[in-house]
């Protein structure tokens, strides 16, 4: 993906969940003015947007593996206090996407979706310039704030449908740009409903003007249609909108210019640059390295040791649980990701191998195995059984496996078990999946820790209470979440 050509431009707009506007120093190297006059300006900040996504707390390595913690898919490895409150559900140990807690490899999603805000606006009015380029970067945020929202959701909010006690709160919803301090304000959460009209309305207008994957000259690194259409079928699926989610699912998979991979390729399919069944996907290249670690701080770090071969001082903080391992059907070539380099009870996992190098690995973010999960999910929960046999048989044969016949709820079961072993260190899709289903969250026999009940508070993860206090400070009312 092409990086920030003009990072300059970002010490004029630093924009925080807390809705801090800080300006630039020295204050006269360049104005807003300046920084906004063309699409130029404005698409410095849609790259500043698709770099933040690799940070350590999002899809940079915390995003992926600590719903695996809270749940039963992995367990402590070498202690190295990482996921270690995650994996006994201490307070305070969920997902932080709400706030930046000092700088460093965190970030705050607002700050992803300020810059996305302030790249729909500036590209409206910039449009004269070059309205298609306009049109698609306008989409490239719409898809952008989408997928950041939806995340935010799934961490601090419970689904339509699954409230417990009627607590449908979402987040804030940020769609006006911060790029003045006179524009910041503090507000409360909408409901969970009105956060995923929203999303539903940004990726409706971006399926609409992003190009398909064969016309997006950065893809997957950059939005397309297809992803746009992937992300809205995930979408729906968390809104129980089953048959809408094997719409877009389908219309995916038919558009994508992307397939599944065969069994034979499958394990090296992950140690590709680009994954060969990514729609979306991030990049992080050479110029994101700090010498020290990387930018996403690598998930080759805590899911390998040294002795394994992984690149740079690999922890091996966390390790595949008895539960997971368990989980692989005899035959599947998924189960050959994990390896025990260390001892019979090490299981260390080589989904995430750093193939560019020291801390440095490609993140799939969709992927077309999880369309398929999608698609058959919507259509087996739809009554359509033999199309969601269609979609996970065709997994399951590329995957060693034989094609199944399940039906009914056995056919549910099926796919979710599907889901848990074609996704896992990806995404906490495991975690979520529970979640969004009001089911019961399991725990590793290990860890001694009770499974969490469905009307469990640490089901949602803590808003800060810093944030709590600056907009009791401003007079909003920042709803904490039940329990905290």
């Amino acid at each position: 993906m092409k990086k920030i050509l003009y990072s300059f431009i970002l010490l004029s707009f630093i924009a925080f969940s807390c809705d801090e506007f800080v300006e630039p120093d020295p204050k006269d190297r360049i104005t807003p003015q300046i920084a906004l006059a063309d699409l130029d300006g404005a698409e410095a900040f849609l790259f500043s947007a698709y770099n933040r996504l690799h940070a350590f707390n999002y899809y940079g390595q915390q995003f992926h593996l600590t719903g695996e913690a809270l749940s039963s898919n992995i367990v402590i490895g070498n202690n190295t206090g990482r996921y270690t409150g995650a994996v006994v559900n201490a307070v305070g140990s969920h997902f932080n996407l709400w706030a930046d807690p000092g700088g460093g490899n965190f970030h705050s999603l607002y700050q992803i979706i300020n810059d996305v805000n302030i790249v729909i606006e500036n590209a409206e009015a910039n449009r004269e310039e070059d309205s298609d380029r306009a049109d698609v970067m306008i989409a490239e945020g719409r898809f952008i704030r989408a997928l950041a929202h939806h995340d935010l959701l799934r961490a601090y909010s419970y689904e339509p449908g699954q409230e417990v006690g009627g607590f449908n709160l979402g987040v804030i919803l940020r769609t006006e740009a911060v790029d003045a301090a006179s524009k910041a304000d503090f507000r409360p959460r909408a409901t969970n409903t009105e956060v995923y009209a929203a999303i539903e309305s940004d990726l409706l207008a971006a399926i609409a003007d992003l190009p398909s994957d064969g016309n997006q000259a950065a893809f997957p690194d950059r939005a397309s249609a297809s992803a746009a259409r992937a992300l809205l079928a995930r979408v729906y699926l968390y809104m129980g909108r089953y048959a809408d989610a094997a719409t877009q699912a389908d219309a995916a998979l038919n558009a994508s210019s992307v397939d599944i991979v065969a069994a034979a390729d499958y394990i090296a399919s992950f140690a590709a640059t680009v994954h060969p069944e990514a729609i979306f996907q991030i990049n992080i290249q050479a110029v994101d390295w700090s010498t020290v670690d990387g930018v996403n701080n690598s998930m080759t770090t805590v899911t390998k040791t040294t002795s394994g071969g992984a690149p740079g001082s690999s922890q091996g903080a966390v390790r595949a649980s008895d539960e997971l391992l368990a989980a692989f059907e005899t035959g599947d070539i998924r189960r050959d990701l994990f390896r025990n380099p260390e001892s019979a009870d090490f299981w260390e996992s080589d989904k995430w191998p750093g193939e560019l190098g020291d801390f440095r690995e490609h993140i799939p973010v969709i992927r077309v195995s999880e369309v398929l999960l999608i698609a058959a999910e919507a259509k087996a929960r739809s009554g359509n059984d033999a199309g969601a046999l269609t979609d996970v048989n065709r997994l399951r044969t590329n995957r060693g496996l034989s094609a199944s016949t399940a039906s009914g709820s056995a056919l549910i079961d099926l796919i979710m078990q599907e889901r848990r072993v074609e996704l896992c260190y990806e995404g906490s899709h495991y975690w979520f999946d529970l979640k969004r289903l009001g089911l019961i969250i399991p725990k590793p026999a290990s860890s001694g820790v009770d499974p969490l009940a469905t009307d469990d508070f640490r089901r949602l993860s803590r808003i800060p209470p810093a944030e709590i206090e600056q907009h009791a400070d401003a007079g909003v009312d920042l709803v904490q979440n039940d329990g905290y």
